[in-house]
Protein backbone atom coordinates (compact mmCIF):
# COMPACT_ATOMS: atom_id res chain seq x y z
CA UNK A 1 0.00 0.00 0.00
CA UNK A 2 2.85 2.41 0.89
CA UNK A 3 4.41 1.59 -2.67
CA UNK A 4 1.11 3.04 -4.32
CA UNK A 5 0.55 5.73 -2.68
CA UNK A 6 4.84 6.41 -3.35
CA UNK A 7 3.61 5.69 -7.40
CA UNK A 8 1.01 8.09 -7.43
CA UNK A 9 2.72 11.28 -7.76
CA UNK A 10 4.29 9.94 -10.10
CA UNK A 11 1.35 9.42 -12.27
CA UNK A 12 0.30 12.82 -11.96
CA UNK A 13 3.19 14.29 -13.37
CA UNK A 14 2.78 12.15 -16.67
CA UNK A 15 1.49 14.44 -19.80
CA UNK A 16 -0.30 13.73 -22.84
CA UNK A 17 3.13 11.77 -24.03
CA UNK A 18 1.66 8.86 -21.98
CA UNK A 19 -1.21 8.33 -24.39
CA UNK A 20 0.91 6.46 -26.48
CA UNK A 21 0.85 3.23 -23.70
CA UNK A 22 -2.78 3.62 -23.04
CA UNK A 23 -5.67 0.95 -24.39
CA UNK A 24 -7.06 2.40 -27.65
CA UNK A 25 -10.62 2.92 -27.26
CA UNK A 26 -13.87 1.91 -29.05
CA UNK A 27 -14.90 4.52 -31.71
CA UNK A 28 -17.27 4.30 -34.82
CA UNK A 29 -13.71 3.39 -36.93
CA UNK A 30 -13.51 0.38 -34.63
CA UNK A 31 -17.16 -1.44 -33.90
CA UNK A 32 -17.03 -2.97 -37.44
CA UNK A 33 -14.33 -5.01 -36.34
CA UNK A 34 -15.87 -5.70 -33.32
CA UNK A 35 -19.57 -6.67 -34.69
CA UNK A 36 -17.46 -8.82 -37.00
CA UNK A 37 -15.55 -10.53 -34.52
CA UNK A 38 -18.75 -11.25 -32.58
CA UNK A 39 -20.49 -12.42 -35.14
CA UNK A 40 -17.45 -14.99 -36.07
CA UNK A 41 -17.94 -16.12 -32.72
CA UNK A 42 -21.49 -16.54 -32.42
CA UNK A 43 -21.25 -18.35 -36.02
CA UNK A 44 -18.47 -20.85 -34.55
CA UNK A 45 -20.49 -21.80 -31.73
CA UNK A 46 -23.82 -22.50 -34.01
CA UNK A 47 -21.53 -24.67 -36.05
CA UNK A 48 -19.93 -26.20 -32.91
CA UNK A 49 -23.41 -26.72 -31.83
CA UNK A 50 -24.60 -28.10 -35.11
CA UNK A 51 -21.67 -30.58 -35.28
CA UNK A 52 -22.53 -32.39 -31.83
CA UNK A 53 -26.12 -32.79 -32.71
CA UNK A 54 -25.06 -34.40 -35.84
CA UNK A 55 -22.32 -36.18 -33.73
CA UNK A 56 -25.50 -37.50 -31.84
CA UNK A 57 -27.65 -38.36 -34.02
CA UNK A 58 -25.14 -40.84 -36.30
CA UNK A 59 -24.45 -41.91 -32.86
CA UNK A 60 -28.32 -42.15 -32.46
CA UNK A 61 -28.24 -44.92 -35.78
CA UNK A 62 -25.31 -47.19 -34.46
CA UNK A 63 -26.67 -47.78 -31.54
CA UNK A 64 -29.98 -48.35 -32.79
CA UNK A 65 -28.39 -51.04 -35.67
CA UNK A 66 -26.05 -52.66 -32.93
CA UNK A 67 -28.75 -53.21 -31.05
CA UNK A 68 -30.71 -55.30 -33.32
CA UNK A 69 -27.75 -57.21 -34.01
CA UNK A 70 -27.62 -58.19 -30.65
CA UNK A 71 -30.26 -60.65 -31.08
CA UNK A 72 -28.33 -62.04 -34.48
CA UNK A 73 -26.51 -65.09 -32.30
CA UNK A 74 -23.15 -63.10 -34.22
CA UNK A 75 -19.39 -63.95 -32.90
CA UNK A 76 -17.51 -61.66 -31.13
CA UNK A 77 -15.34 -61.64 -35.10
CA UNK A 78 -18.21 -61.48 -36.49
CA UNK A 79 -20.08 -58.37 -34.41
CA UNK A 80 -17.01 -56.64 -35.18
CA UNK A 81 -17.39 -57.06 -38.77
CA UNK A 82 -21.28 -55.61 -38.79
CA UNK A 83 -19.88 -52.99 -36.91
CA UNK A 84 -17.27 -52.18 -39.38
CA UNK A 85 -20.03 -52.50 -42.51
CA UNK A 86 -22.23 -49.69 -40.58
CA UNK A 87 -19.41 -47.31 -40.81
CA UNK A 88 -18.46 -47.92 -44.21
CA UNK A 89 -22.05 -46.27 -45.13
CA UNK A 90 -23.20 -42.51 -45.86
CA UNK A 91 -25.87 -41.16 -43.52
CA UNK A 92 -28.66 -41.89 -46.26
CA UNK A 93 -27.56 -45.62 -46.27
CA UNK A 94 -27.05 -46.17 -43.31
CA UNK A 95 -31.15 -44.97 -42.89
CA UNK A 96 -32.13 -46.95 -45.60
CA UNK A 97 -30.78 -50.13 -44.23
CA UNK A 98 -32.93 -49.69 -41.17
CA UNK A 99 -35.90 -49.00 -42.93
CA UNK A 100 -35.36 -51.55 -46.07
CA UNK A 101 -33.94 -55.10 -45.43
CA UNK A 102 -33.93 -55.45 -49.46
CA UNK A 103 -31.43 -52.33 -49.53
CA UNK A 104 -29.80 -54.04 -46.37
CA UNK A 105 -29.29 -57.10 -47.95
CA UNK A 106 -27.53 -55.20 -51.30
CA UNK A 107 -25.10 -52.98 -49.24
CA UNK A 108 -24.04 -56.15 -46.79
CA UNK A 109 -23.67 -58.44 -49.98
CA UNK A 110 -21.17 -55.52 -51.40
CA UNK A 111 -19.88 -55.07 -48.62
CA UNK A 112 -18.69 -58.55 -47.52
CA UNK A 113 -17.49 -59.83 -51.20
CA UNK A 114 -14.66 -57.07 -50.76
CA UNK A 115 -13.60 -58.13 -47.23
CA UNK A 116 -10.42 -60.44 -47.86
CA UNK A 117 -9.60 -60.72 -44.52
CA UNK A 118 -12.86 -62.24 -43.02
CA UNK A 119 -13.26 -65.80 -43.90
CA UNK A 120 -15.43 -67.04 -46.31
CA UNK A 121 -17.33 -69.21 -43.95
CA UNK A 122 -17.45 -66.23 -41.95
CA UNK A 123 -19.17 -64.24 -44.79
CA UNK A 124 -21.31 -66.56 -45.41
CA UNK A 125 -23.02 -66.75 -41.70
CA UNK A 126 -22.76 -62.76 -41.23
CA UNK A 127 -25.09 -62.59 -44.31
CA UNK A 128 -27.28 -64.97 -42.66
CA UNK A 129 -27.32 -64.05 -39.30
CA UNK A 130 -27.94 -60.31 -40.55
CA UNK A 131 -30.98 -61.37 -42.38
CA UNK A 132 -32.30 -64.09 -41.19
CA UNK A 133 -36.07 -64.26 -42.75
CA UNK A 134 -33.94 -64.12 -46.69
CA UNK A 135 -32.71 -67.96 -46.36
CA UNK A 136 -35.41 -70.33 -45.46
CA UNK A 137 -35.00 -72.38 -41.91
CA UNK A 138 -35.03 -75.84 -43.07
CA UNK A 139 -32.28 -78.53 -42.83
CA UNK A 140 -29.92 -79.41 -45.95
CA UNK A 141 -30.48 -82.92 -46.65
CA UNK A 142 -30.23 -82.65 -50.45
CA UNK A 143 -28.58 -80.09 -53.02
CA UNK A 144 -32.44 -78.96 -53.61
CA UNK A 145 -32.67 -77.79 -50.02
CA UNK A 146 -30.24 -74.82 -51.41
CA UNK A 147 -32.01 -71.79 -52.83
CA UNK A 148 -31.35 -69.56 -55.65
CA UNK A 149 -29.89 -66.64 -54.20
CA UNK A 150 -27.72 -67.69 -51.23
CA UNK A 151 -24.76 -67.13 -50.12
CA UNK A 152 -21.86 -70.14 -49.94
CA UNK A 153 -18.77 -71.08 -49.57
CA UNK A 154 -16.44 -72.85 -51.78
CA UNK A 155 -13.64 -75.02 -49.91
CA UNK A 156 -11.04 -76.14 -51.64
CA UNK A 157 -7.62 -77.83 -50.28
CA UNK A 158 -5.84 -74.33 -50.27
CA UNK A 159 -8.87 -71.98 -50.25
CA UNK A 160 -11.64 -71.16 -49.47
CA UNK A 161 -14.19 -68.83 -51.57
CA UNK A 162 -17.32 -66.77 -51.25
CA UNK A 163 -20.25 -67.76 -53.89
CA UNK A 164 -23.85 -67.27 -54.81
CA UNK A 165 -25.82 -70.11 -55.81
CA UNK A 166 -27.66 -69.30 -59.20
CA UNK A 167 -28.90 -72.84 -60.36
CA UNK A 168 -29.36 -76.59 -58.75
CA UNK A 169 -30.21 -79.21 -60.65
CA UNK A 170 -29.66 -83.14 -59.65
CA UNK A 171 -26.74 -83.47 -57.46
CA UNK A 172 -25.29 -80.03 -59.41
CA UNK A 173 -24.88 -76.66 -58.06
CA UNK A 174 -23.99 -73.54 -60.78
CA UNK A 175 -22.37 -70.84 -58.43
CA UNK A 176 -20.53 -67.65 -59.35
CA UNK A 177 -17.85 -66.36 -56.94
CA UNK A 178 -17.74 -63.42 -55.50
CA UNK A 179 -13.96 -62.43 -56.45
CA UNK A 180 -12.05 -63.59 -59.23
CA UNK A 181 -10.10 -66.57 -58.43
CA UNK A 182 -9.11 -69.46 -60.59
CA UNK A 183 -10.26 -72.63 -59.39
CA UNK A 184 -9.13 -76.05 -61.04
CA UNK A 185 -11.45 -78.90 -60.70
CA UNK A 186 -10.61 -80.92 -57.97
CA UNK A 187 -11.91 -82.28 -54.54
CA UNK A 188 -14.45 -79.17 -52.57
CA UNK A 189 -16.70 -78.48 -50.06
CA UNK A 190 -19.78 -76.14 -50.31
CA UNK A 191 -20.38 -75.10 -46.99
CA UNK A 192 -24.07 -73.26 -46.57
CA UNK A 193 -25.82 -71.92 -43.30
CA UNK A 194 -29.42 -71.97 -41.68
CA UNK A 195 -30.00 -69.40 -39.31
CA UNK A 196 -31.16 -71.27 -35.82
CA UNK A 197 -29.82 -74.27 -36.90
CA UNK A 198 -25.95 -74.02 -38.01
CA UNK A 199 -23.95 -74.64 -40.94
CA UNK A 200 -24.01 -77.57 -43.69
CA UNK A 201 -20.74 -78.96 -45.51
CA UNK A 202 -21.83 -80.55 -48.46
CA UNK A 203 -18.76 -82.92 -49.87
CA UNK A 204 -18.09 -82.87 -53.39
CA UNK A 205 -15.49 -81.51 -55.55
CA UNK A 206 -15.34 -78.69 -58.48
CA UNK A 207 -16.49 -80.31 -62.33
CA UNK A 208 -15.87 -76.88 -64.06
CA UNK A 209 -14.76 -73.51 -63.49
CA UNK A 210 -15.07 -71.01 -66.56
CA UNK A 211 -14.13 -67.18 -64.89
CA UNK A 212 -16.60 -66.49 -61.69
CA UNK A 213 -19.03 -69.07 -62.44
CA UNK A 214 -18.07 -72.85 -61.35
CA UNK A 215 -19.80 -75.88 -61.03
CA UNK A 216 -19.83 -77.89 -57.84
CA UNK A 217 -20.97 -81.48 -57.64
CA UNK A 218 -22.44 -82.93 -54.22
CA UNK A 219 -20.95 -86.41 -53.88
CA UNK A 220 -20.64 -87.23 -50.27
CA UNK A 221 -22.22 -86.89 -47.12
CA UNK A 222 -23.90 -83.69 -45.73
CA UNK A 223 -21.81 -82.86 -42.41
CA UNK A 224 -24.24 -80.52 -39.98
CA UNK A 225 -21.21 -78.11 -38.33
CA UNK A 226 -23.87 -75.97 -36.23
CA UNK A 227 -22.02 -77.06 -33.29
CA UNK A 228 -23.33 -73.70 -31.73
CA UNK A 229 -26.74 -75.37 -32.16
CA UNK A 230 -26.33 -78.54 -30.07
CA UNK A 231 -27.13 -78.98 -26.40
CA UNK A 232 -25.99 -81.47 -23.44
CA UNK A 233 -28.28 -82.97 -21.31
CA UNK A 234 -26.21 -82.60 -17.93
CA UNK A 235 -25.86 -81.64 -14.27
CA UNK A 236 -23.41 -78.45 -13.71
CA UNK A 237 -23.24 -76.31 -10.75
CA UNK A 238 -23.33 -72.59 -11.20
CA UNK A 239 -23.04 -69.58 -8.83
CA UNK A 240 -24.96 -66.41 -9.95
CA UNK A 241 -24.04 -62.89 -8.28
CA UNK A 242 -25.81 -59.83 -8.62
CA UNK A 243 -23.85 -57.86 -11.08
CA UNK A 244 -22.70 -54.79 -11.49
CA UNK A 245 -21.56 -55.31 -7.66
CA UNK A 246 -23.31 -53.46 -5.21
CA UNK A 247 -21.50 -50.06 -4.99
CA UNK A 248 -20.98 -49.48 -8.85
CA UNK A 249 -25.30 -50.25 -9.18
CA UNK A 250 -25.58 -47.21 -6.38
CA UNK A 251 -22.88 -45.08 -8.49
CA UNK A 252 -25.43 -45.56 -11.28
CA UNK A 253 -28.83 -45.80 -10.30
CA UNK A 254 -28.44 -44.02 -6.76
CA UNK A 255 -32.68 -44.25 -6.32
CA UNK A 256 -32.36 -48.04 -6.61
CA UNK A 257 -32.11 -50.36 -3.69
CA UNK A 258 -30.07 -52.72 -3.85
CA UNK A 259 -31.11 -56.37 -4.32
CA UNK A 260 -32.06 -58.18 -1.34
CA UNK A 261 -30.48 -61.77 -2.70
CA UNK A 262 -27.06 -61.07 -4.04
CA UNK A 263 -25.67 -64.63 -4.88
CA UNK A 264 -27.76 -67.63 -6.36
CA UNK A 265 -27.05 -71.20 -6.42
CA UNK A 266 -27.95 -73.90 -9.28
CA UNK A 267 -27.13 -76.52 -11.60
CA UNK A 268 -28.20 -76.92 -15.16
CA UNK A 269 -30.50 -79.17 -16.85
CA UNK A 270 -29.63 -78.39 -20.77
CA UNK A 271 -26.75 -76.73 -21.65
CA UNK A 272 -25.40 -74.93 -25.02
CA UNK A 273 -23.97 -71.52 -25.67
CA UNK A 274 -26.79 -70.01 -26.43
CA UNK A 275 -28.58 -70.85 -23.42
CA UNK A 276 -28.71 -72.33 -20.06
CA UNK A 277 -31.77 -74.23 -18.38
CA UNK A 278 -31.14 -74.44 -14.56
CA UNK A 279 -33.00 -75.15 -11.70
CA UNK A 280 -32.53 -73.39 -8.17
CA UNK A 281 -31.57 -74.99 -5.19
CA UNK A 282 -33.54 -72.21 -2.97
CA UNK A 283 -35.45 -70.53 -5.16
CA UNK A 284 -35.38 -66.58 -5.05
CA UNK A 285 -38.11 -64.64 -4.31
CA UNK A 286 -39.75 -63.35 -7.98
CA UNK A 287 -39.58 -59.66 -7.34
CA UNK A 288 -35.02 -60.11 -7.14
CA UNK A 289 -35.11 -61.70 -10.62
CA UNK A 290 -37.55 -59.24 -11.98
CA UNK A 291 -35.59 -56.40 -10.85
CA UNK A 292 -31.78 -57.25 -11.04
CA UNK A 293 -31.21 -57.18 -14.96
CA UNK A 294 -28.12 -58.88 -15.20
CA UNK A 295 -26.13 -61.18 -13.01
CA UNK A 296 -22.43 -62.55 -13.37
CA UNK A 297 -22.46 -66.47 -13.94
CA UNK A 298 -19.80 -68.79 -12.53
CA UNK A 299 -19.73 -72.22 -14.39
CA UNK A 300 -18.23 -74.66 -12.47
CA UNK A 301 -16.64 -76.49 -16.18
CA UNK A 302 -13.73 -78.93 -15.67
CA UNK A 303 -10.61 -77.39 -15.12
CA UNK A 304 -11.51 -73.57 -14.39
CA UNK A 305 -14.71 -72.21 -13.78
CA UNK A 306 -16.31 -70.25 -17.06
CA UNK A 307 -17.64 -66.44 -16.15
CA UNK A 308 -19.38 -64.14 -18.14
CA UNK A 309 -22.80 -62.18 -17.54
CA UNK A 310 -25.74 -63.35 -18.26
CA UNK A 311 -29.86 -63.02 -17.80
CA UNK A 312 -32.20 -64.53 -16.36
CA UNK A 313 -35.72 -65.18 -17.95
CA UNK A 314 -38.99 -67.78 -17.11
CA UNK A 315 -38.45 -71.17 -18.64
CA UNK A 316 -40.62 -73.59 -16.97
CA UNK A 317 -41.10 -71.83 -13.35
CA UNK A 318 -41.42 -72.70 -10.90
CA UNK A 319 -38.58 -75.74 -11.27
CA UNK A 320 -36.62 -74.12 -14.35
CA UNK A 321 -35.20 -70.88 -15.02
CA UNK A 322 -33.58 -69.78 -18.69
CA UNK A 323 -30.03 -68.29 -18.22
CA UNK A 324 -28.77 -66.79 -21.34
CA UNK A 325 -24.70 -65.20 -21.43
CA UNK A 326 -24.42 -61.71 -23.34
CA UNK A 327 -20.56 -61.37 -23.26
CA UNK A 328 -19.64 -64.80 -23.87
CA UNK A 329 -16.21 -64.66 -25.72
CA UNK A 330 -15.07 -67.10 -28.36
CA UNK A 331 -12.70 -68.70 -26.13
CA UNK A 332 -15.37 -69.57 -23.58
CA UNK A 333 -17.74 -70.21 -26.86
CA UNK A 334 -15.15 -73.34 -28.15
CA UNK A 335 -14.77 -74.43 -24.01
CA UNK A 336 -18.65 -74.77 -24.42
CA UNK A 337 -18.59 -76.24 -27.27
CA UNK A 338 -15.98 -78.98 -26.15
CA UNK A 339 -17.71 -79.70 -22.67
CA UNK A 340 -21.21 -80.38 -25.08
CA UNK A 341 -19.12 -82.50 -27.23
CA UNK A 342 -18.03 -84.44 -24.81
CA UNK A 343 -21.29 -84.94 -23.26
CA UNK A 344 -23.38 -87.03 -25.85
CA UNK A 345 -24.79 -83.82 -27.68
CA UNK A 346 -27.97 -83.65 -29.31
CA UNK A 347 -30.15 -80.96 -31.16
CA UNK A 348 -30.61 -78.26 -29.20
CA UNK A 349 -34.48 -77.37 -28.44
CA UNK A 350 -35.41 -75.31 -25.17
Amino acid sequence: MNAMHQLLPIFAQLGPEFDAVRLPGFDSRTLPYLVYFLLTVIAGLIFLQWRVKRQAEKNALLNRFMQIMLNRNLSKRQYEAVHRFFHSLKEAQQNEILLSQKALAHYLHQFLRQQDDIPANDRVEIFDKVLPGITPQIEIKTVADLRTGEPCAVDTAQTSHLATVLKTKDDQVLLSLTEKAALSPGPAKLYAYRPNLGGFLLSGAVTKSNGMSVIFKHSGPIEFRGDQHLMAIVNVALKLEAWPKPEVEAELEPEKAPPELLELHAETERISDRAMAIRFFERPPDLVLKRQEFWEMTLELPGDPLVCRVRIARYKPPELWLVRPVDLDDAGRRRLYQFIAENKPVREHF
